[in-house]
């Protein structure tokens, strides 16, 4: 049955139908995933700004939920709406397929980021979908997206070792992702603004699979070593957090103010995205990269970054 999702944009209030037929996950292994949606060509057409509002909403939602401190979820908390209910919620694991196959939550399909992003107009919308992967970081990148594109989407604080000691129900027979068949828009606006979630989820998902989006600390140490003019440090953490003490010269920026900064931001330079875990400086790649800006989100966060390793500052 046909069910209506919608994707909102304040600039031009589009109200997007996106139409979607059933689907699901089963238990044959290896199953060929959809091909990726064609882009449509919209010669003539500029739709940037209607891609980067749709962003920003989506952001904002996000926002609110980590105001209200359901975002990101609890491992705890994840296994509560979990149990009992496993048929409202499509169970993503990000991790690589050998650890997969050694051991995790039962019923969850496998996916990279990469084949997240050309599976993302082809997962199913009455589902809600829960990521999770080694840290969290992995999943924070495809929230804004996911959200952007309509779906309901939450990821595990943490990651996998904070569900092992959860007690989730784990297993080691693989499930299969089944794409499931949707109805493409009929306006050209809403399925361009669509691919251009898509891309940008995309742009983020390669980058990540070749390690230059999420960098460790030490990683990020030797870039500033070697080219220090290239690199800006952007504080997401709360102004008091900052004011406390923060790396030399690092622009603050809370989430949410973000959005807000951005002509404070340089785009010559790669921003080097800071915050307590790097959960919540994964979130905001998205917004940031459909503003244009190059991005570097510092693995792990502030709160593992030892002594002495990048100099430090108060306000």
């Amino acid at each position: 049955m046909a069910k209506a999702r919608w994707v909102s944009w304040s600039i031009l209030f589009l109200i997007i139908v996106f139409v979607f037929f059933g689907g699901g996950c089963g238990l044959q292994p290896n199953m060929p995933a959809a091909p990726t949606p064609k882009v449509l060509q919209t010669t003539g057409s500029d739709f940037t700004s209607e891609i980067r509002q749709a962003t920003w909403d989506a952001y904002g939602k996000i926002l609110k939920e980590v105001s209200d401190s359901k975002f990101p979820i609890d491992p705890a908390m994840a296994k509560e709406q979990l149990d009992g209910n496993e048929t409202s919620y499509l169970v993503i694991d990000l991790r690589s397929p050998e650890h997969y196959a050694q051991r995790h939550i039962r019923g969850a399909i496998n996916m990279t980021l990469v084949g997240l992003a050309e599976n993302l107009g082809n997962l199913p919308p009455n589902k809600i979908l829960l990521l999770y992967c080694y840290t969290g970081q992995s999943s924070a990148l495809a929230m804004v997206p996911l959200k952007a594109f309509g779906y309901q989407a939450i990821f595990v604080s943490g990651g996998f070792s904070l569900m092992e000691k959860a007690r989730f129900t784990m297993e080691s027979s693989g499930n299969s992702f089944y794409p499931v068949k949707n109805e493409p828009p009929h306006d050209p606006k809403v399925v361009a603004v669509l691919n251009g979630i898509q891309a940008n989820l995309l742009t983020i998902a390669r980058q990540h699979a070749v390690k230059t989006l999420v960098v460790a600390n030490s990683e990020v140490k030797e870039l500033l070593a070697g080219s220090p003019d290239k690199y800006a440090f952007v504080d997401l953490r709360p102004r008091d957090d900052y004011a406390k003490g923060h790396i030399r010269g690092a622009i603050s920026a809370p989430l949410d103010e973000l959005k807000n900064r951005i002509p404070n931001l340089p785009k010559e330079k790669r921003l080097v995205l800071c915050c307590k875990s790097g959960q919540l400086a994964a979130m905001t790649t998205a917004p940031l990269m459909a503003e244009g800006f190059k991005i570097i989100s510092l693995c792990a966060g502030l709160s593992q970054v030892e002594p002495g390793l990048f100099p430090q500052e108060n306000q």
